[in-house]
């Protein structure tokens, strides 16, 4: 009486761990292969994470460079800067050339006051000259016309006088 109940709880019990056993192992397969994928997808992202590195690199080595250039430039902006400041010594004597220069042109606005009122009057005498060759245009065209009427006026009695003279 005790062995046939404890042979059946025992087959209970075993079948039970056997199912158990079972789905672990099959979860930890689904686990294995999720993982397997990750991996695949993880070492295609590192090669590219190593080329970007490569790219960063030579941006890197690059911005080295451009920088060293930048120190050579700031050398020799110093050099010229340095040169000006020794050159600033000439600015007096230059000041002074430079209030002659003022005075000169001041003078010169002054002629060219004068030379303003002396166009604008040669201004008034071509704008008279312009209109007395208006009236100058006007005879010449009056005398045209007159000479027109005076050639046809004179034209034909001269024509037919010429058809009977015999020179």
């Amino acid at each position: 009486m005790v062995v046939f109940p404890s042979l059946f709880a025992f087959v209970l019990l075993a079948s039970y761990g056997f199912y158990l056993i079972y789905n672990l192992v099959e979860d930890v397969d689904k686990m294995a292969t999720a993982v397997d994928l990750n991996l695949g997808f993880m070492s295609e992202r590192m090669s590219q994470v190593s080329q970007n590195l490569d790219v960063l690199t030579g941006s890197v080595r690059d911005i080295s460079v451009n920088l060293d250039d930048l120190t050579g430039t700031v050398s020799a902006m110093n050099a010229s800067i340095v040169d000006i400041s020794k050159q600033v010594t000439t600015l007096p004597p230059m000041l002074v050339v430079m209030e002659s220069v003022n005075e000169r042109i001041s003078s010169m606005d002054g002629s060219m006051k004068s030379l303003d009122t002396r166009i604008g009057s040669i201004s008034v005498s071509v704008q008279s000259m312009n209109n007395q060759m208006a009236g100058i245009a006007a005879a010449t065209q009056h005398i045209s016309g007159n000479v027109s009427g005076l050639n046809q006026n004179i034209g034909r009695p001269m024509n037919f006088m010429n058809s009977i003279m015999p020179w």
